[in-house]
């Protein structure tokens, strides 16, 4: 019998992963179908709002959920996915916590699945909107599944 080398290695990809997140990376994670207030979706996208981060203190979510000392975050920006065009391609904005609570992605949440926005666009006095391909889309789902 063959020892496995998968879990190291995908421990290894992540890792590797996570330290290339800056400011503006678009990230993705795996949504919730039971949640209706995400619209029951199996993807999440976000964007982060700077790079990983160790807390030096517990603090809470916006969630609810307690980030325990020492653990490996980013903060994020939440995007919601408002329409799929007739090429397949998704569109989503910003979606804006207006009640100011921290919203933070955990190292082992955030899919280490690289990807581009197809497009992004800014729009004066009004959420900017980003495109993801119908191809990576499905990448993605493929990804959380």
């Amino acid at each position: 019998m063959y020892a496995c080398t998968q879990e190291k290695t995908d421990r290894e990809q992540a890792t590797t992963f996570v330290n290339t997140i800056k400011k503006g990376t678009p990230l993705a994670s795996k949504g919730d179908l039971e949640d209706t207030t995400s619209g029951n979706e199996p993807l999440w996208l976000s964007i982060a709002e700077g790079q990983l981060e160790k807390n030096d203190e517990a603090f809470k979510d916006a969630s609810g959920r307690t980030i325990a000392m020492n653990w490996a975050y980013v903060d994020i920006k939440w995007l919601v996915k408002i329409k799929t065009d007739s090429a397949g391609n998704v569109h989503f904005e910003d979606w804006k916590n207006t009640s100011g609570e921290r919203t933070v992605l955990t190292k082992p949440k955030i899919l280490t699945v690289a990807f581009a926005w197809k497009e992004v666009i800014e729009r004066r006095n009004a959420a900017t909107r980003y495109a993801l391909s119908a191809a990576d889309y499905q990448r993605l789902l493929s990804a959380v599944k």
